[in-house]
């Protein structure tokens, strides 16, 4: 009898273990490499000139929390840009993750996806990926985000003065030329 027990919660365990590598685990794994760039912004910088915009616009914005940044150059980091690009294709893969928009146009690749639902979004994805130039990933967290606001956000950067941006950033955007 004990060995039945013991072998169901023996399969149990391994059924319910993920090996898959999460994105929060993989920006963290990252974070202190030399061959990456890496940044955690808060949302206090980028969103400083909020006058132009329509109150939706300005209440979408200010639900984004926090956004990461991790950077892969080409210049940097060229023999394991491959390597890193399909770890993070098999991550963005996850069925956790529900995709928005998809480009891929040979040596370049570009993808918005999202984890939660239409109503709660927990996080918005973007991937990109350059041949020439590297590759980027842009985590947003935020709370009570949905689709509206997504849309919202994609209209006011638009408007927005990207100068407060590069400036809050210093050298790091320098990184990339």
């Amino acid at each position: 009898m004990y060995k039945i027990i013991f072998l169901l919660v023996g399969v149990i365990s391994l059924i319910s273990c993920n090996n898959q590598q999460s994105l929060q685990e993989y920006l963290v794994e990252k974070e202190n490499s030399t061959e990456f760039i890496t940044a955690s912004v808060p949302t206090s910088l980028l969103f400083q000139n909020l006058d132009s915009l329509s109150s939706k616009e300005k209440s979408s914005l200010q639900k984004i929390e926090k956004i990461n940044l991790l950077a892969l150059t080409k210049k940097k980091g060229g023999e394991i840009l491959e390597k890193e690009r399909k770890a993070i294709r098999q991550i963005l893969a996850n069925s956790n993750y529900e995709s928005l928009i998809n480009f891929n146009g040979g040596a370049r690749e570009a993808r918005f996806v999202f984890s939660g639902t239409e109503s709660k979004i927990d996080e918005l994805i973007f991937f990109g990926f350059d041949e020439e130039m590297g590759l980027i990933v842009l985590r947003m967290r935020g709370s009570s985000v949905d689709v509206n606001d997504i849309y919202q956000i994609s209209q006011s950067a638009q408007q927005m003065d990207m100068s407060t941006i590069s400036e809050g950033f210093g050298d790091l955007m320098g990184e990339f030329n």
